[in-house]
């Protein structure tokens, strides 16, 4: 067992090698489930296994799952639904082995949920979504996230693993500092005569969440650039749960785990949404996803009950947290040492999140925008990193680089460019 403070990134190309080198790892198998119980009719998921792509070193598969928790209308959860996975595999370059697409997609998530958000603001919708997006390879678990929805993982040596962030403002005060550093506005809902009620909320328009894919009518500052984390399990396994707020707002991690272990998936699902709904009622739409990754042989079992930790250990694992709750979760307990992480990254700034110092350097073409991939004529593209401080140490042609229109959204997300105030002028 390690602490976080002892904890360091493995380079995936090491973790990968060793697995290839263990001719006693087989791929493993993925069994899941769902259940939901619908109040508004804005929860939408996405389930696609068996994902098969060719590559420079033969045919591989990958599985994909998504949780979009709509509000404001169903429009944004339904387009990001439909469009976000295309956008995300778009983004990554052509002839690439394993492990050089599996690092590929930490970036290539940033662009997809950009671009999603970019063309949906385009059709003038003005819902949004949350989203938390889960690219299953081999062992190697990738999740992207926007929004108060939350992925959990349970490996089978036990422990919990956060792999999602919380962008509610109410608890994230890191995000709140940098809406209102991008001239948005915090502060409750005003009843009058002084009295202020319920949860902080952005103005204008109102929204609890600090990131989001859509929400024309709140401001770009509410950005849709994810949290991504990326973990490696060993080959015992383990269990995941995707769900949207409703289920998180009711019951604790370990309920959501103990009130379905030995459990197979469909029914677990359906029994964490139970349980949250028995505790609060159907204020809400309330989903659940449950993934098993299990070694083949084991696939009619389901995931063996991990050792119980200690009830305040498990207690402390849930507590809210900003954008890296991840890292600060993390600190409180000791990990599993078979859970390695290979990614973590959750700043707002594209030009951070798509900087070309990320291990596969020759990611994006020297005249393609980084974010929806269109070609930019030579000296067309603005470098990601304009207007940055290390703006003044690189080259011209130092890239990524943005068409104009990515650039704009760029520019307004981090609070140079105003979008309704350029569309009044």
């Amino acid at each position: 067992m390690s602490t976080k403070g002892d904890h360091h990134t493995v380079p995936l190309s090491v973790l990968l090698k060793r697995e290839s080198a263990n001719e006693k790892i087989d791929s493993p198998e993925l069994v899941h489930g769902q259940f939901n119980q619908s109040k508004k009719g804005e929860d939408f998921t996405f389930v696609k296994t068996d994902c098969q792509r060719v590559m420079g070193d033969g045919v591989s598969t990958f599985s994909v799952f998504g949780l979009f928790d709509g509000h404001n209308g169903p429009a944004a959860a339904i387009y990001t639904k439909e469009n976000l996975l295309n956008n995300v595999l778009a983004a990554i370059p052509p002839d690439l082995n394993r492990d050089e697409w599996v690092a590929a997609l930490p970036r290539a998530m940033v662009a997809g949920f950009v671009k999603t958000d970019k063309d949906f603001q385009e059709r003038a919708r003005k819902s949004g979504t949350t989203v938390t997006f889960v690219i299953v390879e081999g062992w190697v678990v990738s999740v992207a996230s926007v929004g108060d929805s939350r992925c959990i993982l349970e490996p089978a040596e036990g422990g919990v693993y956060y792999l999602s962030a919380d962008h509610r403002l109410e608890i994230n005060e890191e995000e709140r500092d940098r809406v209102t550093a991008s001239g948005g506005e915090v502060g409750r809902l005003n009843t009058g005569g002084g009295t202020e009620i319920g949860p902080l909320r952005c103005w204008p328009g109102g929204l609890c969440l600090s990131r989001s894919i859509g929400d024309l009518d709140v401001g770009e500052y509410i950005v849709p650039v994810p949290y991504v984390k990326q973990v490696k399990l060993s080959s015992a396994g383990g269990r995941l749960i995707i769900s949207s707020d409703g289920v998180w707002d009711a019951i604790s991690a370990e309920e959501a785990l103990d009130c379905c272990r030995g459990l197979p998936p469909e029914p677990s699902a359906e029994h964490i949404v139970k349980e949250a709904v028995g505790k609060k009622g159907i204020r809400d739409d309330t989903t659940c996803i449950v993934v098993d990754i299990l070694p083949s042989e084991k696939l009619a079992a389901s995931v063996p009950p991990p050792k119980k930790q200690g009830k305040g250990m498990l207690k402390s694992m849930f507590k809210r947290k900003g954008s890296d709750s991840s890292s600060n979760i993390e600190k409180e307990y000791a990990e599993p040492d078979l859970v390695e992480e290979l990614f973590e990254e959750g700043s707002a700034m594209l030009s951070e999140r798509l900087d070309t110092k990320y291990p596969l350097c020759n990611m994006f073409k020297l005249f393609m925008c980084a974010v929806c991939q269109v070609e930019v004529k030579p000296g067309e593209g603005v470098s990601i990193h304009a207007g940055t401080a290390n703006c003044r140490k690189l080259r011209p042609w130092d890239g990524p680089f943005l068409c104009a229109s990515c650039q704009e959204k760029k520019d307004a997300m981090e609070g140079k460019r105003d979008r309704h105030s350029s569309e009044s002028d």
